[in-house]
C-alpha cells in the first residue's frame, strides 16, 4: 500500500496525490471511505492505473494536520 493525500474534492471526484512523487490520480467519491474531505491521508492499493483499495489513515492525518497548525502558529508570531 502506498500513502496518498486528498488534493481536493470537485462534483464528486476527489484528486488523490499518490507516493512522494505526487502522482495524480482522479477518483469517484464513491469508491473512497465514508466521511473524506480534502485533507485527509488514505493508504491505497493501485493497480494498473485503478484504484482497487483505500482507507483512511487517521494517524497520517492528524500527524499532518498538527504540522500545519503548529507551521501556522510561528507565522503569525512574528
Amino acid at each position: 500500500m502506498e500513502k496518498a493525500a486528498i488534493d481536493r474534492i470537485d462534483e464528486g471526484v476527489a484528486l488523490l496525490l499518490i507516493g512522494p512523487e505526487e502522482r495524480e490520480l482522479s477518483v469517484p467519491v464513491g469508491q473512497l471511505p465514508p466521511g473524506i474531505q480534502a485533507g485527509d491521508w488514505l493508504r491505497v492499493t493501485i493497480v494498473n492505473g485503478q484504484l482497487k483499495q483505500a482507507e483512511l489513515d487517521r494517524e497520517e492525518t492528524r500527524k499532518r494536520q498538527e504540522r500545519i497548525k503548529a507551521k501556522l502558529d510561528k507565522l503569525f508570531k512574528q
